[in-house]
């Protein structure tokens, strides 16, 4: 078969910038269309929220964005998004996401307001780019890959955030055997669902996706970029504001262990839990 390469390269995809100036270098500029970026680490370091942080800043930068959860409903996502607004505008106010999302952060009158706004600046800040794919339990991969498919034909950049590899079973084309097998084990299942997501990217989107710890190595093999987040072991103690600390700030790594477009190394970061936010800290 003769293919014409200059027909199917085109013009190169602006790069979509992921708000974290180390980890956008070790991108080469930003997470590139046609690419799978995994995200990995053990429970409660916060893959939920880099990967909504992801999701946000995509949509910021104009990217259609689909974020898509088993576990979060709208009420929470703009819980953790407003929490997020409110930690960078209102450096002295302790209000986490679960204030807002409760209802609680809107009975006080010296925070309905702080509050009201920072919803307000996320509304305007993503506007329509930002959406909400509700997970069915084992809901199949051919799914994303028509809301996608929906999305890429009308926006320049396009971004796919799966919350969670581990609630998708593979479609595997249609084929009803080949899928049987595939989704009988668990491993069988995230590693078919993980180059399947790859195979959705290559058609014309970025793919962000997360996995717990013990399915890193499942879903790698099928990554571009593949990293880890890692509690930092330490004796000395890491400068944090009042405020920080409040909010259930820590100090974590992400560890890059896969990195087809450049280097490896860590990304230092700052996991504040309350806000739902990750910042760059100094090494």
């Amino acid at each position: 078969m003769q293919v014409d390469v200059t027909t199917r390269l085109g013009a190169p995809t602006p790069k979509t910038p992921t708000g974290l100036a180390i980890l956008d270098r070790m991108l080469g500029g930003g997470i590139k269309t046609g690419t799978l970026v995994g995200i990995t680490g053990g429970a409660g370091l916060g893959k939920t929220a880099l990967s909504l942080l992801l999701a946000y800043m995509a949509a910021r930068s104009r990217a259609a964005v689909i974020f898509t959860s088993v576990t979060l409903d709208e009420t929470e996502i703009m819980a953790r998004l407003a929490a997020r607004a409110l930690h960078r505008e209102y450096a002295q106010t302790v209000v986490t996401y679960g204030d807002i999302w409760s209802g609680d952060a809107w009975q006080e009158p010296v925070t309905r307001g702080p509050v009201s706004e920072s919803v307000e600046i996320v509304s305007k800040k993503v506007g329509s780019m930002l959406h909400l794919h509700k997970l069915a339990p084992l809901e199949s991969t051919r799914s994303l890959h028509k809301l996608a498919s929906e999305l890429w034909s009308r926006h320049e950049r396009m971004v796919l955030v799966v919350d969670g590899v581990e609630a998708l079973s593979a479609s595997c084309d249609g084929d009803p055997e080949a899928a049987r097998a595939a989704n009988s084990s668990l491993d069988g299942r995230i590693a078919q669902v993980s180059y399947e997501l790859r195979r959705i990217a290559e058609e014309g989107c970025a793919v962000v996706a997360s996995s717990q710890l013990r399915n890193a190595d499942l879903l790698f093999p099928a990554a571009t970029f593949g990293a880890e987040l890692r509690a930092v072991e330490s004796a000395l103690p890491v400068p944090m504001t009042e405020q920080a600390l409040a909010l259930g700030a820590r100090p974590l790594d992400l560890v890059v262990r896969k990195n087809t477009l450049g280097p490896t190394g860590i990304v230092p970061l700052r996991f504040v839990a309350g806000a739902a936010t990750f910042e760059e800290r100094a090494p």
